[in-house]
């Protein structure tokens, strides 16, 4: 059974000059221990697909299920994390990361032993008391991911959350991220994440959905069939890369899924 399904899913927001299209008839599901990555060009709608998942947002047209029911407000089942970081900066790391326990009702000594967990999962251990500022960019993603996390997601929505990193940081927690999907004694059970950086996107997903320009469609789902962990300079990785550069950059009409028989799009 698929965790997400997204079906013939449109957004249209209305401006001064009439409605603008942002998506048509993007198609696609994520099953348990998926690693989905959504690509495409700058402003095709990929944080907004993202959004409309989660229940944040709302389609024009199309639904969008989770396990079979249907997303209608916001999904207690799904965690995002933010390129921004997005964090509460009066805050101290251990509220920051409790934050949305508290929201759930959680008592007290059941969100400080989750919180622990967490903290101590994504690599924070002797933060717990320092406040946003006062961390590193990387720091402060480990604090939303921790945040995302303790929630005990089925599914971890992530929105480009590596793009405002330096290059060595942000490698080593796609490696971090890529360890706790796979552990089967953590959440979440499947990942979809939005990136620009078609690399990143081979190198993390499973299966990379493809977006067309604006008002986008689903150009290809394909099927990202290589052994962890990738080695970027092989062959293989290099010729992935340059189909998905060439999908995005051509931008041809909708074409049968690469992959999963399911259609998909980037974002």
């Amino acid at each position: 059974m698929a965790l997400i399904r997204v079906e013939h899913v449109d957004k249209s927001f209305q401006s001064r000059h009439g409605s603008i299209a942002i998506m048509q008839n993007i198609s696609f599901e994520v099953r348990d221990s998926d690693f989905v990555a959504l690509v495409g060009p700058s402003g095709c709608g990929k944080s907004t697909l993202l959004r409309l998942i989660q229940g944040l947002d709302h389609p024009t047209d199309g639904e969008v299920y989770f396990r079979n029911q249907k997303v209608d407000g916001a999904c207690g089942q799904m965690a995002m994390v933010f390129q921004s970081f997005a964090l509460f900066p009066w805050l101290t790391v251990a509220q920051n990361v409790g934050f949305g326990l508290e929201a759930l009702g959680w008592d007290p000594d059941r969100i400080r032993t989750q919180v622990d967990r967490y903290i101590t999962v994504t690599g924070l251990d002797g933060f717990q008391e320092a406040y946003p500022r006062e961390l590193s960019g990387g720091m402060r993603q480990r604090v939303g991911l921790a945040r995302a996390l303790s929630v005990e997601p089925a599914v971890l929505l992530m929105d480009e959350p590596f793009s405002a990193l330096d290059p060595l940081t942000a490698e080593s927690l796609r490696e971090e991220v890529l360890q706790l999907w796979q552990d089967p004694a953590l959440p979440p059970d499947a990942v979809l994440l939005v990136s620009h950086n078609i690399e990143e996107a081979i190198q993390l997903a499973d299966r990379v959905i493809v977006l067309s320009r604006r008002p986008a469609h689903i150009l290809a789902d394909v099927a990202v069939d290589l052994p962890r962990p990738r080695d970027r300079k092989s062959a293989a990785f290099y010729d992935l890369t340059d189909k998905v550069y060439s999908l995005i950059t051509e931008g041809g009409s909708p074409t049968a899924s690469a992959g999963p028989p399911t259609p998909s799009a980037p974002g």
